[in-house]
């Protein structure tokens, strides 16, 4: 079951970036604003922790 998107917002090298996030089933799925998705599986982190990992990646990647 899916539930709905909520914003997540993070200060990452000296930046803030707000993007979405929601959890799908036992998967976290992240959305940016330029509509690129990541997502991982829950395992033993929290949501919003694990939103929070998927968003740096996004970033890092240049795609949040």
């Amino acid at each position: 079951m899916e539930s709905p998107w909520k914003e997540i917002s993070i200060e990452y090298e000296g930046k803030t970036i707000s993007d979405d996030y929601r959890i799908s089933g036992k998967t976290v799925v992240v959305r940016s604003v330029r509509g690129v998705v990541k997502e991982a599986p829950l395992g033993g982190l929290t949501a919003l922790y694990l939103a929070k990992m998927l968003l740096r990646e996004l970033d890092r990647e240049g795609r949040a």
